[in-house]
């Protein structure tokens, strides 16, 4: 199933994108996602850890070496497809990404999702 088709009938969902930035380590990752979730209303968000390496900078390697790798924060995050257009400029702007050496922010279609609230009660993210 393509992100273009539709459901089969009483399948709750919809056509979605998945909005995926991978940004340099330094605390960016919470602040983005606390702002998608309270500017934005998004809900369907995820952060992981994990090494980069710096393949587009200037960094100067034994020839046959790779440069050393950096911690990097992958986040993800999961819109319909209606609202995918105005988030994706949100985390291009809000993760900073015009400045150097900033990160990448791409946008794929996803199979489906379907809406879900959270309880109340459900506490924020710890900062």
């Amino acid at each position: 199933m393509t992100g273009a088709e539709l459901p089969a009938p009483g399948v709750p969902g919809e056509p979605c994108k998945l909005i995926t930035a991978v940004v340099p380590d330094g605390g960016a990752d919470l602040p983005l996602m606390k702002a998608l979730r309270k500017m934005k209303g998004v809900i369907r968000a995820n952060c992981i850890s994990c090494l980069a390496l710096p393949v587009l900078t200037e960094t100067k390697v034994r020839r046959g070496k790779l440069p050393e790798p950096l911690l990097a924060q992958v986040i993800e995050v999961l819109v319909p497809e209606a609202d995918a257009p105005a988030i994706f400029e949100f985390v291009c702007q809000h993760a900073g990404i015009d400045s150097q050496n900033r990160g990448i922010v791409m946008q794929a279609p996803a199979p489906f999702c379907s809406a879900y609230v959270l309880p109340e009660g459900v506490p924020d993210e710890s900062a």
